[in-house]
This record gives structure tokens, C-alpha cells and sequence, in this order.
């Protein structure tokens, strides 16, 4: 199985590398998988605050505000991460999240996804796609393109399987709206597997990306930490099992 990896918001494809080395090696001593790292098209600066907690730049990003909108001080959707809301269910906290004054991202969306499937056509063929944070994001909207693509092309989709790693649902590929289960019947149709911490602040977010995703194939992974990647090694094995189970049960291989 032949993963894309998409690293969150302000990493790296080098720091992605290190953050997911406990599973890169436990899936591919065994030849269940291999890994190819990328980075978003935006060079980014984090949040004031932040720095530390990503660490050393570079910086990279896929989505940023549209350079054409009136700029204030918590237009980028990023910015507003120290106040994330809690609301009654994930899509009530989304719905509250992208409230008023969330600057547009049009243009850096558009050019996300042609920037993805540019790396698809030279770098592919990919069995699967990874996403942490913005990543999955991203990866969850790309899968909607591949989608929508093959309903008015008849270009059959790539991806067979994805793994989100926290995140927040995907955006319509064409509206570019925050696509939420309870407002819309679009749905990610692909296998996908959900690893969540119970106590990420942001959990609401990836909790309303598995409502975008068919309920018979999505599977949810709770480490119980916070917004991370889990590391461990139990809980790395655990997980190890669940891709390998996948990769049988749904047939992917490389």
C-alpha cells in the first residue's frame, strides 16, 4: 500500500517524516507499506504564540486566506484555534468556528488541489493518503474532487483508502463550503480510518469529519491524548494492525 502523506498546517515534509516515524517503520519493516512525504504550496508563518510548538521553520501550508480580503486579526481560521468553541455537537462547534469574519480561501484552495493532483500524476500511482490536521483537511476535500471528477469525467479515483489524523471536515471542491453531515448528504465513499485523541481541544473537528465519511467503512482510533500523532509503542502496533486488517479486508495493494 502506497501512501501520499499531507503534514498539518505549518510543518514540513521533513517534520511529517519525523512525527509519523514510529508507523512509517512498523508498516514498512513488514512490507505492508511505504510512505511518500509532501508539504503544502504556502510558505506560512504560525500564529503568535505558536512558534515554539511547531518548531523550527520552514513553514508550510496547502490553504491561505485569499490575499484580496479585507485583513484583521482573526480572519485566518488558524488564528482562531485559541479560542476553538464547544458547542453541543461537532457540527454546532464548526458552524461556530467559521461564524462571521472568516476570510475567504478560494484561490489557495483551488491551487491546493491542482497542486495535489499535479503531484498524483508524476509521483503516483497512490493506493492510500494520509492527513494530519489541515492535511486531512485537504486529503478529505481531494477525495470529494476524485469523487466529483469521476461522476463528470469517468476518471476513476486513485485512492482507495485514507487516514485521517485529527482535522476538521473537507470543503466543497467547488463552493469551497465547510461540508458538515448535518447540512449536506455528500459523503467521503472511500474506506477511512479516524485517529482521534479524546482530549484534543479540536476533537469536535475531527468527529465531524468521520460524520463525512460512510458510516459502513469509517473506522474511529481513540490514542486518548491530545492534538498529536501517536508514538507509543503499543498504541503505534494497535494501529499498525488496523491498516494491515484494511489492506486485507478491502484488497490494496501496491
Amino acid at each position: 500500500m502506497r501512501f501520499l502523506c499531507l503534514p498539518g498546517a505549518y510543518g514540513s515534509s521533513e517534520k511529517f517524516q519525523v512525527q509519523l516515524a514510529p508507523i512509517v517503520k512498523e508498516l514498512t519493516e513488514d512490507g505492508t507499506a511505504t510512505f511518500h512525504f509532501i508539504h503544502g504550496p504556502c510558505k506560512a508563518v504560525p500564529p503568535e504564540g505558536f512558534e515554539e510548538y511547531f518548531g523550527k521553520p520552514p513553514y508550510y501550508r496547502f490553504v491561505e486566506p485569499d490575499q484580496d480580503v479585507e485583513k484583521t486579526e482573526d480572519g485566518d481560521v488558524l488564528a482562531r484555534i485559541r479560542d476553538f468553541p464547544d458547542c453541543e455537537s461537532p457540527e454546532d462547534t464548526m458552524r461556530e468556528l467559521m461564524s462571521e469574519g472568516v476570510a475567504t480561501s478560494h484561490r489557495s484552495t483551488d491551487n491546493a488541489l491542482k497542486y495535489l493532483i499535479n503531484i498524483m500524476d508524476e509521483r503516483g500511482p497512490f493506493d492510500a493518503i494520509i492527513g494530519y490536521s489541515e492535511g486531512a483537511t485537504v486529503a478529505a476535500t481531494l477525495l470529494l474532487h476524485e469523487q466529483r471528477r469521476f461522476k463528470k469525467k469517468g476518471i476513476k479515483p486513485m485512492f482507495k483508502y485514507a487516514i485521517f489524523f485529527a482535522g476538521w471536515p473537507p470543503v466543497d471542491p467547488d463552493t469551497h463550503h465547510m461540508i458538515l453531515s448535518d447540512e449536506s448528504d455528500v459523503m467521503i465513499e472511500i474506506p477511512t480510518c479516524h485517529i482521534i485523541g479524546s482530549l484534543d481541544p479540536y476533537v469536535h473537528g475531527s468527529l465531524a469529519l468521520y460524520n463525512v465519511c460512510d458510516p459502513d467503512t469509517a473506522y474511529l482510533f481513540d490514542h486518548a491524548k491530545g492534538h498529536t500523532l501517536p508514538r507509543d509503542k503499543e498504541t503505534v502496533k494497535e494501529l499498525a494492525d488496523v491498516v494491515r486488517d484494511a489492506a486485507h479486508l478491502y484488497e490494496i495493494h501496491a
